[in-house]
């Protein structure tokens, strides 16, 4: 080793002596046991480092942070999670203060925000003292009227994001259901003009309820469905149960008509055989006769009579059953437009996302049997919230139909396209290599750019950029999904408008 490697070599580890001694200094007051142990480590390394007696320590202070069970996460988690349980309780006794239920409400919403660091920690305890404070008090420091996380949401929040995009979706689907409700369009024009956190839990508090309401409404239709069918079936049931018993009584009367049949039968034998005389005989042979003739007249009376009842109850039957039949189809109908209105977007009438869901499962499936290729590429309008902004909302939703529209018309038959929410959208392309892919998604981008788009007699162009990925043995879906969602935002990054593939 020559003089200037060794001074290079003395250089670097006085520059990580010093590094380790402020680090451990930064970092003392987490654990009394380390604490101890980083101070010897400083000791060695200040002034004339002695390397011998740090390995030592650092030998020492690696089997203490093994065996430490708390690290810096885990504190910040353990630490939001009883503030949060605080707060809770504290809304409990404050049920009745209007003002400090909605600042816990805040507070409760801010704990649930990613907390970056240890030091974002003393600011929510600061907050829930003062919480607290005002709850002894009935003072209300200046910290709790200050504006928080919850006063102004960032829509660059990927909860926020989702969670808007979501609301969205069902908003748009209740919209077709209900047009004229005030609560709905109320809600609609909040989120096209924004909203803070605390305004959307409210509207989402608001729609849930609207879906219970629905479900209860659909089921209690369900069940009138289901009452009308049981009456129906028990009326099939009795009516079959009355001819099984007719039938019974039918037959009992045959067996008696047919012993009767017998008795006149062997009257005549035995007329024939003592009979004393041939008009004897004669006269007592059509007495018999016009028994058995009157007998199997009662009979033929009693047969056609059931039969007829026989024919009249499976006629009845027949029209129950009938009447089964178009109450089965119409509710078969209606269940297929419910679960077809469930799976479309209502405003591009592509599939939605839970439409996606469902076909992503069988697509995933079938590739594992089968290991033919299949895709999946999400595609984001660029600059979606510009139009929005310069044009309207009407121009940002007719941008979307026309893009839905444009989209599934470069798509082949065995492609499938579905609305994810906001300006995205989703495609699962199937018995594709990555270049068919990369190629089919450049025509359709190009397409898209050269569309004639006009809001305002302002002529606007459209463009949009597309990430993709394939399935590779051992993904999963959300694997491949998350890869396409990276590409997509590294097409964002370099420039929009171009498709950037595995």
């Amino acid at each position: 080793m020559d003089a200037k490697q060794l001074q290079s070599y003395k250089q670097h580890s006085t520059l990580l002596s010093q590094f380790i001694v402020r680090l451990s200094a930064f970092y003392e007051g987490l654990s009394d046991d380390l604490d101890k142990e980083l101070q010897t480590l400083r000791g060695h390394l200040s002034g004339t480092p002695n390397f011998t007696l740090a390995t030592v320590s650092i030998n020492k202070l690696n089997r203490a942070l093994q065996s430490q069970e708390i690290t810096v996460k885990k504190y910040n988690a353990d630490a939001i999670a009883r503030l949060e349980k605080s707060i809770k309780v504290l809304q409990k006794v404050v049920f009745e203060n209007e003002a400090l239920k909605q600042n816990a409400t805040k507070q409760l919403i801010t704990l649930h925000q990613p907390v970056g660091d240890l030091f974002s920690i003393y600011p929510l305890f600061q907050q829930a003292l003062d919480l607290h404070h005002s709850a002894l008090t009935g003072q209300f420091p200046d910290a709790l009227n200050t504006p928080t996380t919850a006063d102004n949401a960032d829509p660059a929040n990927p909860l926020y994001k989702s969670i808007l995009e979501e609301l969205n979706q069902l908003l748009d689907s209740y919209a077709q259901k209900m047009p004229n409700d005030v609560k709905l369009l109320d809600i609609k024009n909040k989120l096209s003009s924004g909203m803070d956190e605390d305004e959307l839990l409210k509207s989402c508090v608001i729609v849930l309820r609207m879906i219970v309401q629905d479900a209860m409404s659909e089921a209690s239709l369900t069940g009138k469905v289901i009452q009308s069918l049981h009456n129906s079936l028990a009326k099939v049931g009795n009516e079959i149960q009355v001819s099984m018993e007719d039938s019974r009584s039918q037959f009992k009367q045959r067996q008696a008509g047919n012993a009767v049949l017998q008795s006149h039968i062997e009257t005549i034998e035995e007329a024939v055989n003592h009979s004393e005389s041939f008009d004897t005989l004669k006269e007592q042979t059509q007495y018999c006769v016009q028994n058995i003739a009157q007998t199997l007249n009662q009979q033929i009376q009693a047969d056609t009579a059931g039969q007829e009842q026989l024919m009249n109850l499976l006629g009845s039957m027949q029209s129950r059953i009938e009447q089964l039949q178009q109450q089965t189809n119409i509710y078969k109908k209606k269940l297929a437009e419910q679960l077809s209105l469930s799976q479309t977007d209502p405003l591009t009438r592509l599939p939605n996302r839970q439409a996606y869901n469902d076909k992503l499962s069988k697509a995933f499936q079938k590739w594992q049997d089968t290991s033919e290729d299949l895709a999946v590429a999400i595609i984001d309008i660029d600059h979606f919230k510009s139009i929005n902004d310069r044009f309207g909302h009407a121009a940002g939703d007719k941008t979307l139909q026309v893009v839905g529209r444009h989209l599934k018309q470069h798509l082949s038959k065995d492609a499938f396209i579905a609305r994810w929410g906001g300006e995205e959208f989703v495609l699962l392309l199937p018995r594709n290599t990555m270049k068919e892919v990369k190629d089919g998604l450049e025509k359709m981008r190009q397409a898209l750019s050269e569309l004639p788009f006009k809001f305002k007699q302002e002529k606007v162009t459209i463009t949009a950029s597309f990430g993709a990925s394939l399935f590779k043995k051992g993904d999963t879906p959300e694997q491949v999904f998350d890869r396409a969602d990276n590409y997509l935002y590294q097409a964002k990054r370099e420039g929009r408008n171009q498709v950037v593939t595995d």
